[in-house]
């Protein structure tokens, strides 16, 4: 019997244990995003083979939101960004996973931590338009509106920016979060900014860089991966995408310690990570697997673009959520100040 199959085995001996059979799940899921996604491809699996069903309660997606859906209905498991993963685990609101059960080795770099076990990687990428510009360009490049004139597009917020910046201005993306750990650095990055700041258009949601690129409003942007057209070779609007100087970041599955259902919010989350819906998630969002072996049954083509490519993730910079966690609310004030000048 094969690693994967006596994890899965195990985690359904769980659910089998339990005095009154297959428990009901409640999980919260952020509207919006790929929603429907996680819950055709890595929560259904939960249901189907207990015969459960599963609850999902109205969530708006932030900590405050979560907070109140806890005290007034309790759930079992959550799907969590980084910053709100990070706060909960600090706070001991979410309990340790049980990683001898779940396989800890199989999940990417960063996806499986104490309190979370990742669901899937994000990456924002630089994109361009090829029909305008020829080469591969770095973030240098997407600063020298000289040699490259148009408008660039960025996404509206400090959290990101500021790690572009700093590789623009020649920082590596190894020592960017120790550059901004100090006054003088998040000065040099603000610096960067403003060398910028008038040539460029800001994007809130995920899907305006590619519509910002395909009516020519800008010739470059930061961008989720995900959300670029997969067209291949020239072609009106073809885009490229630049993944040195990627950022990349988890959304993970956590249980809140007072999970009414806590043996069973472990077997979905063991069955959410399986590699073969892995992969069909990733097929049908464009997202990462968050483990190994979901990403080795991708297509080639489709490994190419993916997030969790080693190639592509090492070419990168994880963002450091307990560096957000500790300076965010710092940070995003003073972005608010700048952009509002």
């Amino acid at each position: 019997m094969g690693a994967r199959s006596a994890r899965v085995l195990a985690l359904l001996a769980l659910v089998a244990a339990a005095p009154e059979g297959p428990q009901p799940l409640t999980i919260a899921v952020a509207p919006g995003g790929p929603h429907e996604a996680v819950v055709k491809f890595l929560l259904r699996p939960y249901a189907e083979a207990t015969g459960t069903p599963l609850g999902q309660p109205a969530w708006d997606g932030t900590l405050d939101g979560l907070k109140k859906l806890g005290a007034a209905h309790g759930f079992d498991l959550a799907l969590l960004d980084g910053p709100t993963l990070a706060a909960l685990c600090r706070a001991q609101v979410v309990q340790k996973l049980d990683w001898g059960t779940l396989g800890r080795d199989r999940f990417f770099p960063g996806a499986a931590s104490d309190c979370g076990a990742g669901a899937y990687l994000a990456a924002t990428v630089l994109a361009w338009d090829r029909d305008k510009l020829a080469g591969t360009p770095a973030w240098a490049d997407f600063w020298d509106v000289t040699r490259h004139p148009g408008r660039r597009g960025l996404h509206r917020g400090a959290r990101g920016n500021l790690e572009i910046a700093l590789m623009a201005d020649g920082v590596a993306p190894g020592d960017v979060y120790r550059v901004l750990r100090s006054p003088q650095g998040v000065d040099r990055a603000f610096r960067k900014l403003d060398q910028l700041k008038p040539y460029i258009m800001w994007w809130d949601q995920p899907a305006q860089p590619a519509q910002m690129l395909a009516s020519a409003k800008v010739l470059m942007t930061s961008a989720p991966a995900s959300s670029l057209p997969e067209t291949q070779g020239p072609s009106p609007g073809h885009v490229g995408i630049q993944w040195t100087g990627s950022l990349s970041e988890v959304e993970a599955w956590a249980t809140p310690k007072d999970a009414p259902h806590a043996d069973a919010a472990l077997m979905a989350i063991g069955l959410a990570c399986d590699p073969a819906r892995q992969a069909e998630f990733a097929r049908a969002t464009r997202l990462g697997p968050a483990t190994k072996p979901g990403l080795s049954l991708l297509p080639e083509a489709v490994r190419a673009r993916s997030p969790s490519l080693p190639a592509n993730l090492g070419a990168g910079l994880a963002i450091d959520e307990g560096f957000w966690l500790d300076a965010g609310a710092k940070l995003d004030a003073r972005f608010a100040a700048w952009i509002g000048k």
